[in-house]
């Protein structure tokens, strides 16, 4: 037994085996190494398919290609009415409400009666007006009277003049009387000694339903306190938040989209009106007009906007081509196959894997998307011009990357 472990050919059998087995370990660890010394490696998803699971999973290919797209603004903001569409209604003279029909959310029309005060400034306003009316009719008589006595040197030009004085300022005073008393709703040219009243009625300059109630019967309330507010919601515009640095980008005439608060309802308007000034939290006031009025709608409801920024040509890829993972967007492309190095002794390769598919996982932006297109933005490396893009089929990678079959 002895002589046959020391026999030449054994020992030559011997040293043959190991070499072998040394070479086929130095081939196995040698990829592995590479693996570890090459960031690229670290960092690349690569997944791959096997001819029967490339064909299961409907994979089609396409490009990156440029597609006009509008590029839209994302804002939010809220529906505001126009100044002159809300008032807050205020008694000309204060006075305590007798009686009044206000209710919160009443609808009213231009000259409704919202409430009647009294007081006694009202009397007093009156006979102002009477006894001064009174006292211009006197003044006229003698005006004329000095003035043709004037034309014959009878009188003294300072009685005249005095004369003329006294009935100018009565006559002024009658007029601002009167003006006073049309804006409590009085007529003074009808108003006679027997016809004077105590109270006055307020009434509702505009259109509108009543926004806010500040009275209950037998209150005091003067020229400074608000009665009512009234809105007309009828023309209600879209005020939009931009910030400073998307200012730039605004112009009159854009486009907008946007649903209101707990609706699904998409809604049109236009940007009239942009301002002027930049606000302290770095923001700009802009306004767009509903395309279509609804009065159902409130003032101060919060929307969410998408303000239409025109065409622009942008690297695009079909919808189906981007998915979704861990909050960030990714598409597919094909990658390089490792060549193959095993051959048989006839020289045909006998790489069990050729017919596979190796497809790379791109991580990417994504824009506007219009039209079944959806723009994306592409790492600097990408090459647009030959990657082959998953525009089919991309979920089913996606699965195999989270450890599907």
């Amino acid at each position: 037994m002895n002589l046959y472990h020391k026999h030449p050919l054994f020992i030559m059998l011997l040293g043959v085996l190991a070499l072998t087995m040394l070479f086929a370990c130095g081939k196995k660890d040698a990829p592995a190494l590479a693996e570890k010394t090459d960031p690229q490696e670290e960092t690349t998803t690569i997944v791959e398919l096997t001819s029967d699971q490339y064909t299961m999973a409907g994979i089609e290919l396409g490009r990156v290609e440029t597609k006009n797209l509008g590029t839209v603004l994302a804002l939010n903001g809220m529906l505001s009415t126009p100044p002159q569409n809300e008032v807050s209604v205020s008694p000309r003279i204060g006075g305590y409400i007798r009686s009044t029909p206000l209710l919160q959310g009443l609808r009213v029309r231009k000259g409704q009666a919202l409430a009647v005060l009294e007081h006694q400034d009202v009397i007093m306003l009156q006979q102002e007006f009477l006894e001064t009316r009174s006292r211009l009719e006197l003044a006229e008589a003698e005006f004329k009277r000095q003035e043709a006595l004037q034309k014959d040197n009878i009188n003294a030009v300072k009685t005249f003049q005095q004369t003329a004085t006294d009935f100018k300022s009565l006559k002024a005073r009658l007029y601002a009387l009167k003006q006073r008393l049309a804006l409590i709703g009085i007529n003074a040219d009808a108003l006679q000694e027997s016809g004077i009243t105590g109270t006055y009625t307020i009434t509702s300059p505009i259109d509108g339903y009543v926004a806010e109630v500040n009275i209950t019967l037998g209150k005091f309330v003067s020229p400074n306190d608000v009665v009512c507010r009234i809105i007309n919601n009828a023309h209600l515009h879209a005020e939009l938040t931009v910030f400073e640095r998307d200012i730039s980008k605004i112009r009159d005439g854009q486009r907008v989209r946007f649903t209101l608060v707990n609706e699904s309802e998409e809604r049109i308007a236009t940007i009239f009106m942009i301002g002027r000034e930049i606000s302290k939290d770095r923001t700009v006031r802009v306004d767009a007009h509903l395309d279509k009025e609804d009065t159902r709608l409130l003032p101060n409801t919060a929307l969410s906007a998408l303000v239409e920024l025109g065409e622009q040509p942008v690297p695009a890829v079909p919808d189906a081509a981007l998915v979704s993972a861990g909050g960030k967007e990714y598409i597919f492309i094909i990658a390089d196959e490792p060549p193959s190095k095993n051959k048989d002794t006839d020289g045909k390769s006998n790489d069990t894997s050729a017919a596979a598919k190796h497809f790379q996982m791109i991580e990417v932006k994504r824009g506007a998307s219009v039209g079944g297109w959806t723009e994306v933005l592409l790492p600097t490396s990408f090459d647009t011009a030959n990657a082959k893009v998953v525009v089919k089929g991309a979920y089913s990678l996606l699965s195999k990357t989270q450890g599907g079959e």
